[in-house]
């Protein structure tokens, strides 16, 4: 597992204080993966046999979210509050996506250019800009190798809880399809997203 997050190391962090890192590695526990590893397989485990996580405090994506198995970067999606915004454009500065522009004095935020960075809300010297979601984007079955393949992301930000229910999805639909060498990025290549994004299901006969 890669993470961006754990130490707080990115300057960029969306969320602090965060103990998602213990819970996404309970949920890989819990899920059966490794005894499906071990039992399919009759050699040494390598990396490339792992089911890869990678998140990412923040949209650039520094930890690769986008070539792991299951990639998650923080999101934070704002709500402009009018009658507070004074149209300074210090958030149409701060955006590098060019996902702010101002109509008739007041910000406004662009849902198909933004990124859910969050700087435009730091930037507000009015407090005219807030958080109204706050959680994970969701990318799944990307990979490297021979056949690369970037993830697919999800739609909307998800919860916390989401994100665990989506993990143990996608582990089981990988247990199901699993034989030797197959990555997740081939299963969803192949088989398309199905339900895993949704509550956690634990009957692999649903996936």
């Amino acid at each position: 597992m890669c993470c961006g997050v754990k130490n707080g190391d990115c300057r960029n962090l969306v969320l602090r204080d965060t103990n998602l890192y213990q819970k996404l590695e309970s949920v890989l526990e819990s899920s059966g993966w490794p005894d499906c590893l071990t039992s399919n397989l009759s050699r040494e485990i390598t990396p490339l046999d792992q089911f890869s996580i990678s998140v990412s405090g923040c949209p650039n994506g520094c930890s690769r979210p986008q070539i792991a198995d299951f990639g998650l970067l923080q999101a934070l999606y704002p709500r402009v509050e009018e009658e507070s915004c004074t149209g300074c454009g210090e958030c149409v500065y701060a955006c590098r996506e060019d996902a702010i522009d101002l109509e008739d004095g007041i910000a406004e935020i662009n849902p198909e250019l933004c990124l859910a960075c969050g700087k435009c809300v730091k930037a507000c010297p009015e407090h005219a800009l807030y958080p109204n979601v706050v959680g994970y984007r969701v990318q799944v079955g990307g990979k490297l190798g021979r056949h690369p393949r970037l993830a697919a992301e999800l739609p909307d930000i998800k919860s916390e809880q989401e994100v665990l229910n989506i993990l143990a999805n996608c582990l089981q639909k990988h247990q199901r399809c699993y034989r030797p060498g197959l990555r997740f990025g081939q299963v969803v290549a192949e088989q398309g997203l199905g339900h895993i994004n949704g509550p956690a299901n634990n009957s692999s006969e649903s996936l």
